[in-house]
């Protein structure tokens, strides 16, 4: 697996939130992790990226144990992160977002993700090069935020709220785009509410309910369980 974690726990101050969250991704694959607000979603990501040190448990990546490393660490093996919020920097232009990023590791194996590249993929950040992060729309932040997390050629994609409070349109041009990816191959963990969407694009699926993995299963299993829906998805 190129991305296993087993029996994560972790949380804030004497609050904890996660308790013993196992989960893992392939190679080529795209998995997804759902389930309501505030069940430990993010808190899971930051975890694995480091921002949040595990209390308990095991995370390997790219082959390394990592559950006590630092971020940047884990970020030079190959693990590129579209955060939550998108957090672009807003007084840095499109092209300077992209370029400060830019760092071809040899993550992905064929051809790397160079600034004409992100272009050529997201058109509409071509016709914004010069405009500073305060000057894009949410769909536009958001086309930013995934070039950008490209342009270190991860090996692993991590999207924490990927189609968050943006219009119909864009969030199927997220999507068409996120399909694009899988295409070539990219292993991609993703976190969203569009369960129609995740479907179509995933090939895995773990649910969390305050903080423990309560289901996985493939995408025929999960469109095959209705209660799952009514149980750890519903609002």
């Amino acid at each position: 697996m190129l991305l296993d974690a087993r029996g994560i726990q972790a949380g804030y101050g004497h609050a904890k939130v996660l308790f013993g969250v196992s989960l893992a991704v392939g190679e080529g694959e795209v998995v997804t992790l759902i389930g309501r607000n505030g069940m430990g979603k993010t808190t899971t990501v930051r975890t694995l990226i480091g921002l949040l040190r595990a209390t308990a448990g095991e995370i390997t990546f790219c082959g390394e144990r990592v559950e006590t490393a630092p971020p940047h660490r884990i970020a030079r093996l190959g693990f590129g992160l579209v955060p939550e919020g998108r957090q672009i920097f807003p007084n840095l232009t499109v092209r300077e977002n992209l370029v400060m990023a830019g760092i071809d590791r040899g993550h992905g194996g064929g051809e790397p993700w160079t600034l004409e590249r992100v272009i050529d993929f997201f058109p509409r950040l071509g016709e914004r090069l010069t405009n500073s992060g305060t000057q894009l729309s949410g769909g536009e932040q958001q086309m930013l935020a995934i070039g950008r997390a490209l342009m270190t050629n991860p090996k692993l994609l991590v999207l924490d709220d990927a189609t968050e409070g943006l219009a119909p349109v864009i969030r199927d041009e997220i999507w068409n785009r996120l399909g694009a990816l899988k295409r070539t191959g990219l292993s991609i963990l993703v976190i969203d509410k569009e369960l129609e969407a995740l479907c179509e694009l995933a090939d895995r699926h773990y649910v969390i309910e305050k903080g423990e993995i309560v289901w996985t299963g493939t995408t025929a299993q999960l469109m095959a369980d209705p209660s799952v829906h009514e149980t750890y998805l519903g609002v």
